[in-house]
């Protein structure tokens, strides 16, 4: 009788551990999907080039650069980032990270791959943040 009872005090333990969990990620996670958002624009800032043709008054792609933290979907109930250009930028970043090419194939702009660069850069300050996210939530 005494292991019964036992059982079901750390099996309602259990419960409310993963309900107190979900309640600091739920509070936590739109600053961790900031971090990460603020992580890879700034590593995205480090690779795109600044062209020097163009004066001061120019928008470089480096200086329009945003961070949006999405909103729950319906669905799953989880929020994303979005790192994208700004509004006089924006319509440049497939070009330059695909690169394109002229009618007779030879190679117009290069393709840097700025996007995948930044990602795989970011990739460790990502892990850190998510890490630190999941400590609080274990041991709050």
């Amino acid at each position: 009788m005494t292991v019964d009872i036992e059982y079901k005090d750390t099996l309602q333990g259990i419960v409310q551990d993963i309900l107190k969990m979900e309640n600091v990620l739920e509070k936590d996670q739109e600053g961790a999907l900031q971090k990460i958002g603020n992580a890879i624009k700034k590593e995205t800032q480090n690779i795109l080039p600044k062209s020097d043709e163009y004066g001061d008054g120019y928008k470089h792609m480096k200086n329009d650069i945003k961070v949006t933290i999405n909103g729950k979907r319906k669905r799953t109930g989880v929020t994303g980032v979005t790192v994208h250009g700004g509004k006089l930028t924006a319509y440049k970043w497939h070009m330059l990270d695909d690169g394109t090419r002229n009618p007779d194939g030879s190679v117009h702009t290069r393709a840097i791959h700025f996007t995948s660069q930044a990602m795989e850069k970011a990739g460790p300050q990502i892990e850190k943040i998510i890490d630190d996210l999941i400590g609080r939530v274990a041991h709050d």
